[in-house]
């Protein structure tokens, strides 16, 4: 009996020690604030650039249009003529009493982020896995903190040189672009025959002139 008894008693040992080094080893999170919405070289695509909290690094996203159009829109405060899909989504929450606490964007495989929302809804906590523009588009709407890890600071953050910042400063953000300044991205995007980017940048701008 003794002997079944360690026998038994030693699968458990191996498991709590599992979970201890598990823990012990668990990427510590790292806070993110949104520095702003860039146009990419890229056709169809922008960048949302991040920034640690208490750090230097940044964390540079690519979007498509549409939810570059959803993130500018939340960042701005801005209200569309008809709901747009993430808003849709931010409704039908609320009204189910289901809360966002928090998103992480939690890994980066072949240049693809994975990211997740984690919610409550009477106590309950469940993670959702979401794509990463979407995890950002909800998080603004809920305000609510953005979290990352050290692993994907490691692979994707990048350090900007204090030369560069100082002689040209941070990239402008598409929200904080003047009319002017948008009229000429739109011109400059239909010279480049792309269309979506400049129906993008209608829309803001349309947005703009309604404050």
């Amino acid at each position: 009996m003794q002997k079944y008894k360690k026998i038994w008693i030693f699968p458990q040992i191996i498991v709590f020690l599992f979970m201890f080094v598990y823990k012990f080893f668990e990427m510590k999170k790292i806070e993110l604030s949104i520095l702003g919405l860039t146009i990419s070289q890229s056709p169809d695509t922008y960048i949302v650039l991040l920034k640690e909290k208490e750090g230097e690094k940044r964390l540079p996203i690519i979007v498509g249009s549409s939810e570059a159009q959803s993130i500018a829109i939340a960042i701005d405060h801005l209200l569309p003529p008809r709901p747009m899909t993430h808003d849709t989504f931010f409704s039908v929450m609320v009204h189910y009493g289901i809360e966002l606490k928090e998103v992480y964007i939690y890994d980066i495989v072949k240049g693809i982020f994975n990211a997740a929302m984690l919610c409550d809804r009477n106590g309950e906590t469940t993670r959702f896995d979401v794509r990463s523009s979407d995890a950002i588009a909800m998080a603004l709407r809920f305000n609510v903190p953005i979290y990352t890890n050290e692993n994907v600071m490691n692979v994707a953050g990048v350090i900007p040189s204090s030369t560069v910042r100082e002689e040209k400063g941070e990239p402008k953000s598409l929200f904080d672009l003047s009319p002017a300044e948008i009229q000429q991205e739109i011109e400059n995007a239909v010279k480049k025959e792309d269309y979506e980017k400049a129906s993008l940048l209608r829309d803001l701008l349309k947005q703009k002139g309604q404050e």
